[in-house]
């Protein structure tokens, strides 16, 4: 019996209404190579072709729009029982706030929200979107409830980490700025005009802290406390950036920028999930800690970022 995922049917019925592969992808913020493979292990599944490309884009095929009616009525059902679930629990439905950096949501946000979301049943996940350390200050003031964050420092004291993945950072310049590819040392990055958010970020705080440990100057020529103003200057090629594959997801698979790896040495991060100690929340239990290892695989899967499992 095939073995179809709803997020296959979700991706089919975005490229069917689009007309296009990468207006889909960009729709479902993910990238147009893990769009067109999932339909195509789809396609491989059923034993039959879904979408007819063409120079203007895709059609579907008639079996195409047959599943995808089929799709409608299945995601339809899907969300109808899950409500009458959560329903039929205990005790109220239980809103977790759950807090999430910008890559994360560049590569698996549309999979958290339709997919993960429905794992618990009388749980409604609420997805913040922000930096590590603005994350941290939510969790602090009691605004969120967890977080996935890359915050280098962390009050061991108030609060539960658990080291998730370990992602490598890259050296994100314009095409015309950069004719190399392949490895690029720390050294001949901080050699440049470099654009970094705030020092509070916490890529600028691992970036600054190497440097030290290196006995090397950290000169940042534009410091600006938002993603896209950074990846604004570097493609105009203004500036050059250190930054999370995923942060500029989009704007790489387009061509828009180009990212290469960094080394001698490496600039990695450390995803953690964090909560309180002391607060006996949903967010500690068994079964919400099973969909954080979920994102975690969906993260380790994603096309692009270099990411290892701890």
């Amino acid at each position: 019996m095939p073995m179809l995922k709803l997020r296959q049917l979700i991706y089919l019925r975005k490229a069917i209404e689009a007309g296009n592969i990468t207006k889909a992808a960009d729709g479902l913020h993910i990238a147009q190579t893990a769009l067109g493979l999932q339909i195509r292990n789809l396609e491989d599944e059923l034993g039959v072709v879904l979408l007819e490309r063409h120079s203007r884009g895709v059609a579907p095929t008639p079996a195409g729009a047959l599943l995808s009616e089929h799709a409608e009525e299945i995601l339809a059902l899907v969300e109808k029982a899950c409500a009458e679930v959560r329903a039929l629990s205990d005790g109220p439905i239980q809103t977790v706030s759950l807090g999430v950096t910008p890559s994360i949501i560049r590569l698996v946000g549309d999979d958290i929200i339709t997919e993960l979301s429905m794992m618990i049943p009388g749980i409604s996940l609420r997805v913040v979107e922000d930096f590590s350390f603005v994350l941290m200050r939510a969790l602090d003031q009691g605004e969120l409830d967890c977080v996935l964050t890359y915050s280098p420092t962390i009050d061991d004291s108030s609060y539960k980490r658990i080291a998730l993945l370990e992602e490598d950072l890259c050296c994100i310049t314009s095409p015309d700025m950069d004719q190399e590819r392949g490895g690029i040392s720390f050294k001949e990055v901080l050699a440049r005009d470099l654009a970094l958010t705030g020092r509070s970020d916490a890529v600028s705080q691992i970036v600054e802290q190497i440097a030290q440990r290196l006995g090397l100057e950290l000169k940042v020529a534009y410091e600006v406390q938002s993603i896209r103003a950074v990846k604004n200057l570097v493609e105009k090629g203004i500036a050059a950036t250190i930054m999370p594959y995923g942060a500029a997801e989009g704007e790489l698979r387009k061509g828009k920028l180009i990212a290469r790896p960094i080394t001698l040495p490496a600039v990695t991060r450390t995803l953690a999930y964090v909560y309180p100690k002391n607060a006996a929340t949903t967010a500690a239990s068994p079964a919400f800690i099973e969909l954080i290892h979920a994102i975690v695989k969906m993260l380790l899967e994603a096309p692009g970022p270099i990411m290892r499992k701890l």
